[in-house]
């Protein structure tokens, strides 16, 4: 596989910030919600109807939540805009009340986001050095470095395989990898879209374990995916997106 494959065409997200962050002016409405969208609307084209169409949604403290839908629906471009990669046409998301236009270095330190397919890897990194790499964007601290790439390669099971480039690991061990990055450094906010491709039951396990890890710190889980029939953990609310808004599921 040519290393062109695997370049990182949209990276999991995790920007950290400055640590004396403050919260903008009009957020304390919805300081209690570690993520919140609100009338979120989106059309690619002025011809076309709206993928998203004032689209509400607020995870609550603790919760995991699913969504569902058909492929092509939408999903992924709600998840985009929640991980502040992209701006909607109207409406807004917020991270503990504060949107990535009015501060992103915090919105992008609170908000990880493992996007579908095997994006984010570079094919001539080993495991190891993607996963400094990955911990140098997020500019964790020197002195839990070490510390925190090393917890990293342990508690998703990559020890054997540090040393390994990753155009030379399975497609499930590069979810995996995925995996590990997204949720190196303690992120609040966890924004899955098919996090479940490719992964053996032994994979699958190390995921659910990072799930409810967020969870017990009252972080928030955002899952989407085309069905839930495969998924074998219990969700605080499931929706479907259809033409453009949530309905229960």
């Amino acid at each position: 596989m040519s290393s062109r494959s695997l370049m990182p065409a949209e990276p999991v997200l995790r920007y950290p910030a400055e640590s004396d962050l403050t919260q903008q002016t009009g957020a304390v409405e919805s300081a209690a919600a570690p993520l919140c969208l609100r009338s979120v609307s989106k059309r690619w084209r002025k011809d076309q109807r709206r993928v998203l169409d004032r689209l509400d949604l607020a995870l609550e403290p603790g919760t995991a939540t699913w969504v569902g839908g058909r492929n092509g629906v939408g999903k992924t471009t709600m998840l985009r805009i929640a991980s502040g990669l992209i701006e909607p046409d109207g409406g807004r998301a917020e991270v503990w009340g504060v949107s990535a236009s009015e501060n992103r270095a915090r919105y992008q330190r609170l908000v990880s986001f493992l996007p579908a397919g095997d994006r984010g890897l570079y094919a001539r990194l080993s495991v190891r050095h993607q996963l400094e790499f990955w911990a140098r964007i997020a500019l964790v601290p020197h002195t839990r470095f070490r510390q925190t790439v090393g917890e990293a390669i342990d508690k998703f099971d990559l020890g054997e395989l540090s040393g390994r480039r990753v155009d030379r690991l399975s497609m499930g061990q590069r979810q995996r990898l995925r995996i590990a990055m997204t949720f190196l450094d303690h992120p609040e906010v966890v924004l899955l879209d098919e996090p479940l491709t490719s992964l053996d039951v032994e994979g699958a396990a190390l995921l659910h374990a990072a799930v409810d890890e967020v969870l017990a710190r009252d972080g928030a889980i955002l899952w989407c995916s085309p069905g839930g029939e495969h998924l074998d953990r219990q969700f605080d609310s499931r929706w479907t997106l259809e033409r453009g808004r949530l309905v229960a599921a």
